[in-house]
């Protein structure tokens, strides 16, 4: 589930291979926006061409975003990724047609897009050209549409146009299986009785729970003992 943005200004496909929906972790709160982002790579147009996902940070947007583009790649069809300060500040004329000269437009962090009207204009025209085309748009942000300040009235139009998908914070069932596989990846064995003091202390991201079961896996080795409780608390100063 991680949300490791790539550094290059447009990412063509197939990329990145670590992020596909097979290696996502389904959760309550991501299941519907999981299906939407599976629906959405059908090659029927009578569903829906615009896609619309938002949650907090770190929850998984990204790795459906890039899932998107490696899975339409795979039956030859054209994905472009970009990030939303990218398309603000760099996406000149040459960028532009590259980005309408597409199947799929996956934009991502939408809430970054500056608030001037040149680039809103840009990505408005964009997104009108790539839909009356029979190609398709997704976004993602941490943000629900109307929420988002900065935007454009026509534009969150656009943004509110197609399929809303929300991803909310993981629940306790999936949490305890992320730390669970995360340990077994590495051969860190983690009591049952320390996965349920971590589900109440740590917060519900990815990020946060792969640092926590690296961060004990270190100090497990430094010490060259087995994971308690004590060891715990000292290592992440939680109590």
């Amino acid at each position: 589930m991680p949300d490791q943005s790539p550094k290059q200004l447009l990412l063509n496909f197939p990329a990145r291979p670590e992020f596909k929906f097979s290696n996502f972790v389904v959760s309550l709160g991501s299941r519907l926006a999981f299906d939407a982002a599976m629906n959405f790579c059908s090659e029927n147009h009578t569903l829906y061409q615009s896609l619309f996902v938002f949650g907090q940070k770190n929850l998984g947007k990204t790795h459906l975003l890039l899932s998107i583009g490696n899975h339409v790649a795979e039956r030859g069809a054209k994905a472009l990724y970009i990030q939303g300060k990218d398309f603000s500040n760099k996406v000149g004329e040459p960028t532009q047609t590259q980005l309408m000269d597409v199947d799929y437009f996956l934009l991502d962090d939408v809430e970054e897009l500056t608030s001037s009207n040149p680039a809103q204009e840009k990505l408005y025209h964009i997104y009108n050209t790539i839909i009356e085309k029979g190609g398709k748009v997704a976004f993602t942000s941490c943000s629900s549409p109307e929420k988002i300040e900065s935007a454009e009235s026509y534009l969150t139009s656009r943004f509110q146009w197609g399929m809303l998908a929300e991803i909310k914070p993981i629940d306790d069932n999936t949490t305890a299986k992320i730390i669970q596989k995360l340990a077994q990846d590495i051969n860190l064995i983690l009591p049952e009785n320390i996965i349920h003091f971590l589900l109440s202390r740590i917060p519900r991201d990815f990020f946060s729970i792969k640092d926590a079961v690296l961060a004990l896996n270190q100090e497990s080795y430094l010490q060259k003992k087995k994971v308690t409780l004590s060891l715990v608390k000292k290592t992440l100063k939680i109590f």
